[in-house]
């Protein structure tokens, strides 16, 4: 009995070792906008954009010169300058952060469990993309937005959403 039970021991600690799973700890070297930062792993330097979100920043950068968006975003970020910065303030350089790679893009456990997108998400920073069909991190992103939205903060405030309609088509086409 005594050599089965030993056995079984073996046998599950060995198993739990091969579905061991180790994070991906990546060095946050600088932060661009709320959605692209420069990490690096070893080294190597990779650059990463927050993962099933488009945020203000992407929509400044496709819209057109004199768009009825831009203004839009410039207006909101006049009115609240540390918008512009919240990634920058919210994490840390030099600081190791759990990082996941998915369609080109990282999920970064900015808080403990929260992702930097459900952060950027629950500010009105970012919008979750429409297309976006992660069983993962749908349910979670929805809440966040719906949060925002709810409690008018960030593009929201400002209806910046609607100005861009064009400019959030585009890049999903772009960057499904």
């Amino acid at each position: 009995m005594n050599k089965i039970l030993f056995f079984l021991m073996i046998t599950n600690f060995y198993i739990l070792h091969l579905f061991a799973y180790e994070p991906t700890l990546a060095m946050l070297q600088t932060v661009y906008s709320n959605s692209n930062q420069k990490f690096s792993l070893r080294q190597s330097h990779f650059m990463c954009k927050a993962y099933g979100v488009i945020s203000v920043d992407e929509l400044y950068q496709e819209s057109k010169q004199n768009s009825a968006c831009k203004k839009g975003i410039d207006a909101f970020y006049r009115q609240n300058p540390r918008a512009k910065y919240y990634s920058a303030r919210l994490l840390k350089l030099r600081q190791m952060y759990h990082v996941e790679f998915k369609n080109n893009r990282c999920i970064i456990y900015a808080k403990g469990l929260n992702t930097l997108s459900e952060l950027l998400l629950a500010q009105g920073l970012a919008i979750k993309k429409t297309i976006f069909k992660d069983e993962e991190f749908n349910q979670v992103f929805e809440k966040a937005q719906i949060e925002a939205k709810e409690n008018n903060l960030g593009m929201y405030k400002n209806k910046i959403k609607y100005k861009c309609i064009a400019e959030l088509f585009a890049i999903e086409q772009k960057n499904p």
